[in-house]
C-alpha cells in the first residue's frame, strides 16, 4: 500500500483551526501521519499530545538563510511561500502528501484525490467550476487577480515530475511570494496558473465536493442525507474550506465576499455554525494570545511592514547581507532607525484590509480632490502617465531609490 501523508501550515494563533482539521482528518483517515508545520518562532516547550500528530517548526525546514525570508515576509506570506518546501520534505519519505489549509474541515474520506494521484504527478482544484461575473466578490475578475486555483488545497505524489514542480514554485515563492496582486503577485497561488503548461501531469479536480468555499457557493448547495453532506444533491462532500470565517459570526459566511447576505444560505448555516462549535472546543489562551513571532525584533520591538517591504528590495541589491536581521544591533535595525521605520518595543500595528477603507473617507475626498487639481495641471496625458507610474510604485519594493543606496554585489 502507498504511504499518505497530511500537513498543514500555520502560525500558533491559528492551531485552534489546525487540530479541527486534524481530527477530521484523522476521522477519515485513521492511519495516516498528520503534519503541522509552525510558521512562528520556535518555542521549546510548546507541544500538541495527539496521537498521529507531528509538529515542524518552520526555522527546521531545509531553507537557507531562514531568517532572511522570515523578515521579508508577512505571516501570511510566510505562511504559504514555506508550503512548497514542507510539501518537497515530506515526499521524501511517503509516496502522495496532501496540503490542506488550516480552516478547512474534512466530511468524508479523499479516496477521488488518492485515485487521481495514482496517475498524476500533482492535483489541484479550481476557485470556481463556472464562469461567474455579477459584479459581486468574488467573481471571475478576482480569480485573474488571486489565482484560477485555490492552493488551500494541492496533492503529490512522489515522482520527478512532482519534485521539479515543487522546486519550481519554491524557487517563485521564496523570491516573489508577495501578496501584491496590484503588480500581479498573490502569496503562492497565481503561480499554478503556469504550471498547468509546464508540467503536464498536473490534474485539475473539478469533483464539486472538493474545497467547498465561498468563491464557489453560487455553484453548490449543501444538504444533509442520512447523515452524509451532499454537494447539489449528487455529489458527497469531501470538504469545506472555511475561508475568512468568523467563527463569532458563522451566519455570514465569509468577511471577502459580498455574494450571500447574512442568513441567505440556510443550506450552508449548519455546517458553519458546527464548525465554530469545533473551533470553540478546542481554542486555547496560548494559540491566540501568541502575538506572531517574527513580527518583532530580538529585542521586542515591531518590524513595520513598510520595513519588511524595503529589506526585501534591498537585500535583492546586495544590502544587508547579515544572518539575523532580527539583531537589534545590527544593519536593518539601524537603517529603520534612520529613516523612521522603527516602532517602539511593545508596539503593534494593526493589519490593514481593504475593509479598513471606510476610516479613512475624509482622506480619501482630500486625496482624490488633489488628484483632481493634478489632472487639471498636467493634462489627460501626462496625467494617465502619472497614474501607471504611481501604480508601479505602489510596491514599496519599487521605491528604494529614494534611499539613495548604491547597488551592491550579492554576497
Amino acid at each position: 500500500m502507498k504511504k499518505t501523508a497530511a500537513v498543514t501550515i500555520c502560525s500558533i494563533n491559528y492551531m485552534a483551526k489546525a487540530l479541527v482539521l486534524f481530527e477530521s482528518y484523522r476521522l477519515h483517515h485513521p492511519g495516516h501521519p498528520f503534519y503541522i508545520v509552525v510558521v512562528d518562532r520556535k518555542i521549546p516547550d510548546f507541544t500538541l499530545d495527539r496521537t498521529g500528530l507531528t509538529l515542524i517548526w518552520a526555522e527546521d525546514l531545509p531553507i537557507k538563510d531562514f531568517l532572511q525570508y522570515a523578515f521579508t515576509f508577512d505571516i501570511i506570506e510566510l505562511n504559504t511561500n514555506v508550503k512548497p518546501t514542507a510539501l518537497k520534505l515530506l515526499l521524501a519519505e511517503y509516496d502522495t502528501v496532501l496540503y490542506l489549509d488550516p480552516d478547512i474541515q474534512i466530511f468524508s474520506p479523499l479516496d477521488v484525490v488518492f485515485k487521481a494521484l495514482d496517475s498524476a504527478s500533482v492535483v489541484v482544484t479550481p476557485h470556481s467550476n463556472n464562469p461567474v461575473l455579477d459584479g459581486k466578490k468574488p467573481d471571475d475578475l478576482e480569480f485573474l487577480r488571486f489565482g484560477a486555483f485555490n492552493l488551500g488545497f494541492i496533492g503529490v505524489s512522489r515522482c520527478q515530475e512532482a519534485n521539479d514542480f515543487l522546486d519550481w514554485w519554491s524557487e517563485r515563492c521564496l523570491k516573489y511570494g508577495f501578496y501584491e496582486p496590484q503588480l500581479g503577485l498573490a502569496v503562492d497561488q497565481k503561480w499554478v496558473n503556469l504550471a498547468l503548461s509546464y508540467f503536464p501531469g498536473l490534474t485539475v479536480l473539478r469533483d464539486a465536493g472538493l474545497n467547498v468555499a465561498f468563491w464557489n457557493l453560487h455553484e453548490r448547495r449543501l444538504s444533509l442525507e442520512n447523515g452524509q453532506g451532499m454537494v447539489n444533491g449528487t455529489v458527497p462532500l469531501k470538504f469545506i474550506h472555511f475561508s475568512s470565517f468568523d467563527s463569532s459570526a458563522p451566519d455570514n459566511i465569509a468577511q471577502k465576499q459580498n455574494r450571500f447576505l447574512p442568513g441567505s444560505r440556510p443550506d450552508f448555516e449548519p455546517f458553519a455554525r458546527e464548525y465554530a462549535k469545533k473551533l470553540f472546543a478546542v481554542e486555547s489562551s496560548k494559540f491566540v494570545d501568541n502575538n506572531y513571532g517574527f513580527d518583532y525584533f530580538d529585542d521586542g520591538a515591531y518590524v513595520a511592514p513598510a520595513l519588511r517591504r524595503f529589506y526585501a528590495a534591498l537585500r535583492v541589491k546586495g544590502h544587508f547581507p547579515m544572518k539575523n536581521p532580527f539583531d537589534p544591533g545590527g544593519s536593518v535595525r539601524a537603517f529603520a532607525a534612520k529613516n523612521g521605520l522603527v516602532h517602539k518595543v511593545g508596539a503593534v500595528a494593526k493589519r490593514q484590509n481593504f475593509h479598513d477603507l471606510g476610516a479613512y473617507k475624509k482622506q480619501i475626498y482630500l486625496l482624490l480632490k488633489m488628484f483632481r487639481f493634478v489632472l487639471f495641471l498636467l493634462g489627460p496625458n501626462r496625467y494617465f502617465a502619472l497614474m501607471r507610474y504611481l501604480a508601479h510604485i505602489s510596491s514599496l519594493r519599487n521605491q528604494v531609490e529614494m534611499f539613495g543606496m548604491a547597488t551592491q554585489e550579492n554576497p
